[in-house]
């Protein structure tokens, strides 16, 4: 039942947010919004003027790269499901970085 529920939840486009962080500036830095505690979608921009070459953001988990995107001019983004599972080794973690 639960899982039909989150479905149908999902389907309709209700989404609720439960954490969202932005870093750096309008024309350069990076975002990620948590939905639903299960579902990550990041973004990193880099716009003319900014004095930066590039941002980028990257998902993490137990050590290893989930997802991973750099943006030279525009906007890129993309998003990671959660481990729902308990402990350090399934926490999802969230950076960015940009290079001048």
């Amino acid at each position: 039942m639960g899982t039909l529920m989150l479905a149908g939840v999902l389907t309709l486009g209700v989404t609720s947010t439960a954490f969202a962080k932005d870093f750096g500036t309008d024309l350069n830095g990076a975002s990620s919004n948590e939905y639903l505690e299960i579902r990550y979608e990041g973004a990193a921009w880099n716009y003319e003027g900014s004095g930066y070459k590039n941002a980028s953001f990257k998902y993490t988990r137990n050590g290893k790269t989930l997802l991973a995107k750099t943006a030279t001019s525009g906007k890129v983004t993309g998003g990671v499901w959660d481990d729902l599972r308990w402990g350090d080794k399934y926490t999802t973690y969230f950076s960015w970085n940009h290079q001048k």
